[in-house]
């Protein structure tokens, strides 16, 4: 595995030093956090972040650029910590949103002011292990990713509800919304820079992050963290919110639910027919008397199945003009090629 070294650590006139590492650019990082409770717990995670470019143990170049902390409307005494870490380390800046939008509208106003060839995006709790963004660069260079998701090979330290309700949410996206091949999302992400501030650009209201990000990512992959308990009690996510939060999961994939009408419609049809054809042959055998209500079962499938047909129809152009209020691209330009 690649290892990952910070570039203040070269020292040209080190005769032990290779020449090539020496002139080998740095994969730069901007670490986006979107702050909404992040009062007791932004000191400490800036603090790790900030040790990122002491590293010496490695030997790719990585340095983190800076630290974007994304005010989303906190309800605490966030914003005066968040002032007053950018008044005394010149890589932290922030982002005032003019109240609380959500953490993926934040993470998204983060990523769009971010500068490096790289993002990383993290909770504000202490959740995420800033030294797990080495390995999950490493993850990217070796496969050529695009996207690389931080997924937990612990137990997720939330109560019961929540966990159940993601697992929901992960494997509805999977067989339904999403392509199956596709892996798991978490809020702990390296996304290449281009695409990332591309992609902020085009998104708009209500639009699921992860899904976004498979409108625009050829290659994507994971590594497994570690997840950390939180620094501070858990978020109070109500049964509201987190319906809120699969909703907007759904509805920014809506090619594909509403497609399902057409194939029921179009399934309706052939069963009809299907019955259609067996009681026919059943009438003319002589085997079993066809009765009335088997002809005005037919005649009614059929025109179910026509009708949901119709609906699908009509559904698919719902869902195209839902794809272009939401912002989905038609193209999206990077600097380079994503299998090279």
């Amino acid at each position: 595995m690649s290892q990952i070294r910070a570039i203040s650590d070269i020292n040209p006139m080190d005769k032990q030093t290779d020449h090539t590492e020496v002139l080998a650019m740095p994969h730069t990082i901007s670490v986006v956090i979107p702050v909404f409770k992040g009062e007791k717990t932004l000191k400490t995670l800036v603090a790790e972040i900030l040790e990122l470019n002491n590293n010496t143990t490695d030997k790719t170049i990585l340095r983190v650029i800076e630290i974007l902390l994304v005010w989303d409307g906190a309800q605490d005494n966030s914003a005066k910590v968040m002032q007053e870490l950018a008044d005394s380390n010149p890589i932290v800046r922030t982002v005032w949103l003019s109240r609380n939008f959500g953490q993926h509208a934040a993470t998204l106003a983060g990523v769009a002011r971010s500068r490096g060839d790289w993002i990383a995006t993290l909770d504000e709790d202490g959740l995420h292990n800033p030294s797990e963004i080495i390995p999950l660069l490493n993850t990217a260079i070796q496969s050529n990713y695009q996207l690389v998701y931080g997924l937990a090979k612990n137990k997720v330290p939330h109560h019961t509800l929540r966990n159940s309700t993601s697992q929901l949410a992960h494997w509805f996206f999977k067989s339904f919304l999403g392509n199956e091949n596709r892996n798991d999302f978490s809020s702990f992400r390296l996304i290449r820079g281009d695409v990332g501030r591309n992609l902020s650009a085009y998104c708009g209201a209500g639009v699921y992050l992860d899904v976004a990000l498979q409108w625009v990512t050829l290659t994507s992959g994971c590594y497994e963290v570690t997840l950390r308990k939180e620094w501070r009690p858990s978020k109070s996510y109500s049964p509201f919110r987190l319906f809120s939060h699969f909703r907007r999961l759904v509805l920014s994939s809506p090619g594909t639910p509403l497609r399902a009408i057409s194939l029921m419609g179009i399934l309706t049809i052939f069963l009809s027919i299907g019955l259609m054809s067996y009681a026919f042959y059943q009438y003319i055998t002589g085997n079993v008397p066809v009765q009335g209500w088997t002809s005005l079962f037919i005649l009614i499938s059929f025109l179910f199945g026509v009708l949901m047909l119709a609906v699908g129809i009509l559904a698919e152009y719902v869902g195209l003009i839902l794809s272009i209020s939401m912002g989905k691209p038609l193209y999206l330009v990077q600097s380079k090629s994503p299998i090279l």
